[in-house]
């Protein structure tokens, strides 16, 4: 009974142990350790350390869920990690925001906002 009781026990966590970290992106990034894959930075990052964060404005229909900004070194792209999607902003000319398809990225007195569709969805 020891034996079956030992050997359960192993079997399980070999594979809890297997499955830590399993989950390793194209990139290498591994999602269930909060990283995921930044274009401008190239390398894996996590987004709640990133300098410039933002809160999904409306909870009601799903948990809070947060983004953040990571800006290319000339400023001329922002890189926007959502929940399951990064996307690659681009200035326009010498106006102040930036934008790719529905979405658009302008600063505010206290950070930054994005929209989608003329919506604010992150502040």
């Amino acid at each position: 009974m020891k034996k079956v009781i030992l050997s359960g026990a192993i079997l399980i966590y070999a594979f809890t142990f297997a499955q830590t970290g399993s989950d390793r992106d194209a990139h290498g990034c591994i999602g269930s350790a909060g990283y995921t894959y930044s274009k401008i930075k190239n390398t894996c990052v996590r987004v709640f350390e990133q300098k410039i964060k933002l809160n999904q404005i409306d909870q009601t229909n799903s948990s809070a869920s947060m983004a953040a900004i990571i800006f290319s070194d000339n400023k001329r792209k922002a890189e926007v990690l959502l929940p399951g999607e990064n996307i690659i902003l681009k200035k326009k000319c010498k106006k102040d925001f930036w934008k790719k398809g529905e979405y658009i990225l302008t600063p505010t007195e206290t950070g930054y906002k994005l929209e989608k569709n003329n919506i604010a969805i992150y502040q």
